[in-house]
C-alpha cells in the first residue's frame, strides 16, 4: 500500500530512545518504529472505528449512506441512480475514498447530503470543490 508522509516532533530523549532501538536491530529505522508504534496505538481504538462504521443514525427514506473504514470507492452508478431517484447520499470515510473522474460537480451537488473524509479523497478537482460546498456531518 502506498504511504503518505507525516511529520512528527519528538523530544531529544524520545528520538534518542528510538535511535537506540534501531541501533540494537529491533527496528529497521526511525520510520519503521513510528509506523509500528502508530499501528499498535490505533489497535487500541478498534471499538471507536467500529462505532464509526456502524453509526446509530436514523435512516431517512430516499437517503443512502456510504460509510467506510479503509479503502473504498463510490461508483458513478451510485450517483446516477441517486440523480434519477431524487435521493441523497451521506458520505463518511476513514482512510482513502475514491470517486471516479467521470462524476461531475453537478451530480455531487444534486446527490450528496453530507460528506466527511478522514484521510485522503481521490477525485477530480471539480468534485473536491463541490464536496467542500456540502454540509459536514
Amino acid at each position: 500500500m502506498k504511504t503518505e508522509k507525516a511529520s512528527v516532533n519528538l523530544s531529544p530523549v524520545e528520538l534518542g530512545q528510538i535511535d537506540y532501538l534501531v541501533e540494537r536491530g529491533l527496528f529497521d529505522n526511525r520510520s519503521d518504529f513510528i509506523r509500528t508504534a502508530t499501528r499498535k496505538a490505533l489497535e487500541g481504538y478498534s471499538d471507536e472505528f467500529k462505532r464509526f462504521a456502524d453509526p446509530d443514525v436514523e435512516k431517512d427514506a430516499g437517503t443512502s449512506y456510504h460509510i467506510s473504514v479503509g479503502i473504498s470507492a463510490i461508483s458513478k452508478t451510485v450517483f446516477s441512480d441517486m440523480m434519477s431517484s431524487g435521493g441523497k447520499i451521506h458520505i463518511r470515510a476513514i482512510g482513502l475514498l475514491s470517486i471516479p473522474t467521470s462524476v461531475t460537480a453537478d451530480e455531487i451537488a444534486a446527490t450528496v447530503k453530507s460528506c466527511k473524509v478522514h484521510g485522503k479523497l481521490v477525485a477530480s478537482k471539480e468534485v473536491k470543490e463541490a464536496l467542500n460546498n456540502i454540509d459536514v456531518e
